[in-house]
Parts: structure tokens; sequence; C-alpha cells
């Protein structure tokens, strides 16, 4: 009698996708509502859209077919057809979350402490990160961290653990101080919050400082 499949297996393999037999790594978006244009600007009420579901990460697609057409006569043009969509609200607890596929991780505050951090996990491992201090009194947040492995980056994983953060506390007021290095500094300069917060008694009593 054959043995069940174990969860993150395939065929009894650990599920890696490392010969791309999942498929390659697509741009990744925030959910949002209607679709109306491609990553690319194109309107795609004009010339279709497809409906693709990314096995790599798990997730659906979609695909723009006038970008798709360009990109096959453009061998060196970076790939934006395609992208997947994850909702930024779905988080999981660290011992609850899926081990396979692009999922989000949620881990709250440790206990005397007002910093959480949000994981982005692909086939259980963290490809990128963001920490967050919130004051529920004061109804602020501040983005304090983003990173996205050097292998990740221009995917959209930064812009997705940020719309993790804010979804997290979307009415407070939220606040990203300016980052060092050209590259942090870039993906600050397309975050629409302000450099620093209004000033919290309740942050420093957590942390000690007066």
């Amino acid at each position: 009698m054959s043995q069940p499949v174990a969860d993150g297996q395939v065929g009894g393999a650990v599920r890696s996708g490392a010969r791309g037999e999942f498929g390659g790594l697509i741009p990744v978006r925030p959910t949002t509502g209607t679709l109306v244009v491609c990553l690319r600007g194109h309107r795609l009420e004009l010339y279709g859209q497809l409906k693709p579901f990314s096995h790599r990460y798990r997730l659906h697609a979609t695909l723009c077919e006038v970008r798709r057409a360009h990109e096959a006569c453009e061998p060196g043009a970076r790939r934006l057809a395609e992208w997947a969509h994850l909702d930024a609200t779905s988080q999981h607890a660290a011992d609850a979350a899926p081990g396979d596929g692009l999922v989000l991780v949620a881990h709250p505050p440790p206990a005397g402490t007002m910093a959480g951090r949000i994981e982005l996990r692909l086939d259980g491992t963290e490809v990128g990160r963001v920490t967050v201090t919130t004051c529920t009194p004061c109804q602020a947040a501040t983005l304090d961290y983003v990173h996205v492995g050097a292998e990740y980056r221009r995917l959209g994983f930064g812009r997705t653990l940020v719309a993790a953060a804010v979804a997290r506390a979307p009415s407070y007021r939220w606040a990203a101080p300016l980052p060092d290095g050209p590259v942090a500094q870039s993906f600050r300069a397309r975050i629409a919050m302000h450099r620093t917060a209004q000033p919290c008694i309740h942050t420093r009593e957590t942390t000690g400082h007066r």
C-alpha cells in the first residue's frame, strides 16, 4: 500500500522548486479591487487578460496578453506580463503557517514590548520581513525596518510586506523613518508615509527611555 504524501512533499521528494518544476519567480502585488491596468500600464479591458495560477507561489495571478506579446519580441525585457496576487490581510500564526507557497506569517510583539514583525515565506523559508512598532493608546504605528533577500528583490515583496503591516492597523497614523543606503532609500521613496511620528510616551515607557 502506498504511503500518503507528507505536507510540502511531491512524490516523496521535498518541494523546493529549485529545478523550476513549479514555474519561475514572478512579480507579486497585494490584492486590491478591480484591476484596470497591468504592471506596464496597459488597460486590461482593451486587450484582455488571463487568470493563470502560480504553482510556485500557490497563488492566483493575472496575465496581460499585450505585454506578453511585447516580451515575446524582446527576450531581454524584464518579465512583467504576469503577476500573482497575495491578500495582505491573510496572515498566519507561526505555528500554523502553510509549508509551501508564498505566505505571510505574523509574529505579535513579545510581552512587554511594542515591536512585532511579519515574515514573507516561500516554501517555508523566510525571504523578507517587516518590523513594526504600534501604540494602541496613541493609534500610531512606525514602519521600523523592511528587508527582502537580494535574490528576491524587484518582485514586489517589499511593497507586499508594507501592505501587510498597514493591514494590521489601517486606521493608525503611520510613519517610516528614512533608512541608510541607496537601495533602501529608493524603496522608501515609494512609501507614502511621514518621515517621523508624533512623540509617543508609551513607546518611551516600554523601551525604558526618558
